[in-house]
């Protein structure tokens, strides 16, 4: 694990039914959350100068990581920061599709870190969209990844999944905070994706997370917490 002072501060942000799934066992693209839920992710978002997706995320939902209340952006612009946060996705083998808004985006700064799995075609084909960056196979890839945005002079950044991402950021014991918005619906199916998915962990070591706040808004509640064993 990295030592803290080499890499941003991270903060993880996802949206659950009340059974804790994030998309149905088919995998579809789902709106859990409410107009209120999008808010706080427009405020979590203003708020770094990163958000990170896995290619499991691009390949349900695809869409761009803005900030949409133009409101919060101009807030945002005050503080002399870009318009919207660098939208940053993960993809090992770049087996995902190029052909989503995520990358046609006029206004988004894309960084792409892969590995050397992928094909040099692919690697060519990705960096008309987007800076991609080739790490080694061997090694913690997310500890490459932190340590490359914290050299970039990155101090906060968001992660919005999906869960097998998730379960990484927490294995590698990256995860400083998360926030949870639980949603009034039960999804259900043994194999439908959770908010963290991955091996899962055991009786043994699991992360633990100290509470922060509470909110009931309408029929969902914010969830904020600490983790505690980081």
């Amino acid at each position: 694990m990295l030592k803290s002072a080499l890499r941003p501060y991270v903060i993880m942000n996802m949206a659950m039914s009340a059974d804790g799934k994030i998309s149905t066992h088919r995998r579809e693209q789902i709106t859990l959350g409410s107009k209120n839920d999008r808010y706080m992710m427009d405020v979590l978002r203003s708020r770094v100068d990163a958000v990170i997706i896995g290619a499991g995320t691009l390949r349900v939902d695809g869409h761009p990581l803005i900030i949409r209340d133009p409101k919060i952006r101009r807030l945002r612009e005050k503080r002399r920061l870009t318009l919207h946060p660098v939208n940053v996705l993960l993809s090992r083998s770049l087996g995902i599709p190029i052909r989503r808004p995520f990358f046609k985006h006029p206004d988004t700064q894309k960084i792409l870190y892969t590995t050397k799995t992928a094909r040099e075609n692919e690697r060519k084909r990705f960096a008309k969209y987007a800076e991609v960056i080739v790490l080694p196979r061997r090694g913690s890839f997310l500890g490459r990844v932190l340590e490359d945005l914290h050299g970039r002079g990155f101090e906060r950044i968001l992660v919005e999944g999906g869960g097998a991402l998730n379960f990484s950021f927490f294995k590698g014991g990256y995860v400083n905070e998360i926030y949870l918005t639980v949603t009034p619906r039960i999804i259900g199916g043994a194999h439908a994706p959770t908010v963290v998915d991955g091996a899962g962990f055991l009786k043994a070591f699991h992360p633990t997370l100290a509470l922060i706040s509470a909110k009931k808004v309408g029929q969902e509640v914010f969830l904020r917490y600490r983790v505690r064993n980081n």
